[in-house]
């Protein structure tokens, strides 16, 4: 039977899960165990639409929220040269694929095929997607439109401590001990004082301080395309920095770069795969990027791995955030997996009581969930037309044969409900898929899709 749960890490896994299980388990008692020690990473993140329905969903005031963790409204992503040089594309947040089976973005990529001259891949985001113009053209927001946030990661925790002080238990600690007994964890003693659990929350980080102890931490040895990071924070009074209602993604020789924009300032980064690049080349040109609006002294790095946890549920120990995995920032998925997880957590606990049949139904929710999110970053690389760069001709051989069915099977019938069973712990819906493969000029067989010119015009 579960009546109490220990979270250990205070990153924005740590609070995040924290205060997704608050709401979906009341009654059951939580403590969280946050280190003197910590160092949180943060420089502007971008986060999929699940952020603000988790803060609705917990009683959070959006308007505190965005006033008190330095806020901007995030409409999608904007790619740049992914495909070809000087080329772009959209992808939006779109409850499009909620409303119907078929959708005008289904319509419209079938017209595509019919060769009408009405109809391109070029004019596919302004035509199916409002916030195209508004927010890519006009460079404006609404709260109309499906939005997330861009948000500052360490005022983000420090919101949701203060938010949750008097709702968990919050233990602040130097030192700490794990005891196990019989692959389980038994209790924590931090800095003298024990804690005992049902169930265990590991939110360490790449540490695994407690998912280490009952697990051999096997991985799926997913290679991502690229494994280090540059970032640093640029400012408003440089002419060259301006503010957008959008992430926006922008392709380079061996990786490519986010830009966040943020009330204060703009957080950015520059990814690239370190078989292709030195630091101090990817220094240099991340410094050119941006036009002397940040400076070398200013620029952190951080290497990372790929892989995640075949199983982060082990005996009575969950792993949640960075110490499960990690694919790579494109897309916002970390924070995004973050909540995920707790909320699949949270709804498969619901009977207040877990076994090894529990943690298996977990295990394998989260892997369906991982493995759409490899195969859709994956795809950003491997279709691209790119040949201009040692790493980009790398990437169209570099296909996994998993990817290679999953797009045959969408050549056919196209990205759907049928081929994307609701039932599954999906990363993304059928119109994202398709709004990354229209940025590809992805080509689809003939199917009967009904005509919805109208309502793409009344658009």
């Amino acid at each position: 039977m579960l009546k109490s749960i220990c979270i250990f890490g205070a990153g924005s896994a740590g609070w995040l899960t924290a205060l997704s299980i608050r709401n979906k388990l009341p009654e059951i008692s939580i403590t969280l165990l946050s280190s003197n020690k910590n160092s949180n990473i943060g420089v502007g993140e971008s986060t999929q639409p699940n952020l603000v329905q988790l803060l609705q969903n917990s009683g959070i005031n959006l308007y505190d929220f965005m006033k008190n963790v330095d806020v901007t409204l995030k409409h999608g992503i904007f790619y740049k040269n992914w495909n070809k040089k000087e080329t772009s594309y959209w992808h939006p947040f779109t409850n499009m694929s909620e409303r119907s089976f078929y959708t005008p973005a289904h319509f419209y990529q079938q017209k595509i095929n019919e060769g009408n001259t009405s109809y391109s891949h070029e004019k596919y985001y302004k035509e199916v997607h409002s916030s195209y113009s508004l927010c890519v053209e006009n460079n404006l927001s609404s709260v109309e439109l499906p939005f997330a946030f861009h948000i500052d990661a360490n005022k983000m925790a420090d919101y949701i401590e203060n938010f949750l002080r008097e709702k968990i238990k919050i233990i602040k600690f130097d030192d700490y001990d794990v005891k196990v007994h019989d692959n389980k964890i038994s209790k924590i003693i931090c800095d003298g004082h024990e804690v005992v659990a049902d169930l265990y929350i590991d939110c360490s980080g790449f540490n695994k301080v407690l998912i280490s102890k009952v697990s051999d931490c096997k991985t799926d040895e997913y290679k991502g395309r690229v494994n280090t990071a540059l970032f640093g924070r640029v400012y408003y009074d440089s002419p060259n920095v301006i503010n957008h209602p959008y992430t926006k993604a922008e392709a380079h020789d061996c990786g490519w770069t986010w830009v966040t924009p943020l009330q204060s300032k703009v957080g950015s980064g520059w990814i690239y795969n370190d078989l292709f690049s030195t630091e101090e080349t990817a220094k240099q040109e991340f410094v050119k990027y941006w036009g002397g609006a940040l400076k070398e002294e200013n620029i952190r790095k951080v290497k990372f791995s790929s892989e995640s946890l075949i199983d982060p549920w082990v005996t009575n120990v969950v792993s949640i955030g960075l110490s499960s995995g990690f694919i790579e920032p494109l897309e916002a998925t970390g924070i995004s997996w973050f909540i995920i997880s707790a909320d699949i957590l949270g709804s498969i606990l619901r009977n207040r009581y877990f076994d090894k049949y529990i943690s298996q139904r977990y295990n394998t929710l989260i892997r369906s969930y991982i493995e759409d999110v490899q195969d859709f970053v994956d795809v950003h690389y491997c279709l691209s037309s790119r040949l201009d760069s040692e790493f980009w001709k790398t990437q169209k051989f570099n296909i996994s044969d998993r990817l290679k069915s999953r797009l045959e099977n969408y050549r056919k019938y196209m990205p759907n409900k049928s081929n994307r069973d609701t039932s599954i712990a999906w990363g993304f819906n059928d119109v994202s898929w398709i709004d990354i493969l229209n940025g590809y000029e992805f080509e689809y067989e003939k199917i009967d899709v009904p005509d919805l010119s109208a309502y793409i015009l009344k658009k």
